[in-house]
């Protein structure tokens, strides 16, 4: 087979992917931590990394991999506590390091600890929510430095590079990996990381907190939307799955939306 051949499809997919974390990075950095914390939740790269596994696997691949990503996902909450706290008091490099540490642990250790059931998903997934509650409750403290934000040239593209990285390697090594694996690696929060990275070193720690603070409000939206995947994917079609999966998502968002919207309004 040419090296084309072989080459084209892995650079449609980074293209793709990066165009539209782009699309929502400039959103959010435009809109404020509530917001740049909700768009960013989104499924801006595990979306475009069940859509290429959907590509070239077939609906109960999608189907298992969608039940590894809700574990994932699950320590996706925990990770964003995590953010909220620890961000306002320590410094960008030791946030992003020791998040990202915490989540891989988290995430390996939990992937093979049980066989995981739709039930047992679902019942880790509320009991990390309930964990995520308690932790975030208290206050978020000011920085004691203020920054102003600069922009830099390469501050968009290296977070768009790192999400199409995710993509790539995802698609690449699904064949030899498993669905399991698989489905870990799609919801590796590699935009949030890239977000923590980026408004830590520009806005400070406690932007950081009050973004991921919104994220969490977010996630459920991704949690409904992977459970909707794994249901769906094999009576249905794993691409008619992932589309009402996006849809499911994009609604969570624009309810929670609404609500922001109508919230100062009513009080």
């Amino acid at each position: 087979m040419p090296l084309d051949a072989l080459l084209l499809p892995l650079i449609v997919k980074i293209v793709a992917a990066a165009l539209v974390v782009v699309a929502a990075s400039l959103a959010a950095e435009k809109a404020g931590p509530f917001y740049g914390g909700m768009i960013t939740a989104l499924p801006v790269s595990t979306g475009p990394a069940f859509v290429m596994l959907a590509m070239e696997h077939g609906d109960g691949f999608v189907a298992d991999a969608a039940l590894s990503g809700m574990v994932g996902n699950a320590t996706i909450v925990l990770y964003l506590a995590l953010l909220v706290r620890i961000a306002p008091r320590w410094s960008m490099p030791a946030t992003v390091i020791a998040s990202s540490v915490f989540w891989i642990a988290t995430a390996a250790t939990l992937r093979s600890a049980v066989d995981w059931t739709l039930p047992l998903a679902l019942l880790l997934t509320l009991a990390c929510y309930g964990i995520a509650a308690w932790a975030v409750s208290a206050p978020i403290p000011q920085d004691t430095v203020v920054r102003v934000a600069r922009s830099r040239w390469y501050d968009i593209p290296a977070r768009a590079g790192l999400v199409g990285l995710l993509v790539a390697t995802v698609t690449t090594l699904s064949h030899s990996i498993g669905p399991a694996a698989t489905g870990i690696a799609a919801v590796y929060p590699i935009a949030l990381t890239s977000l923590t990275a980026i408004l830590h070193g520009r806005l400070g720690g406690g932007v950081v907190a009050a973004a991921m603070r919104s994220a969490l409000l977010t996630n459920p939206g991704l949690a409904l939307a992977l459970t909707t995947a794994h249901l769906l994917a094999e009576p249905a079609g794993r691409f008619v799955a992932l589309g009402v999966a996006l849809a499911v998502s994009l609604s969570w968002a624009g309810g929670l939306l609404v609500w922001r919207l109508r919230r100062p309004q009513a009080a």
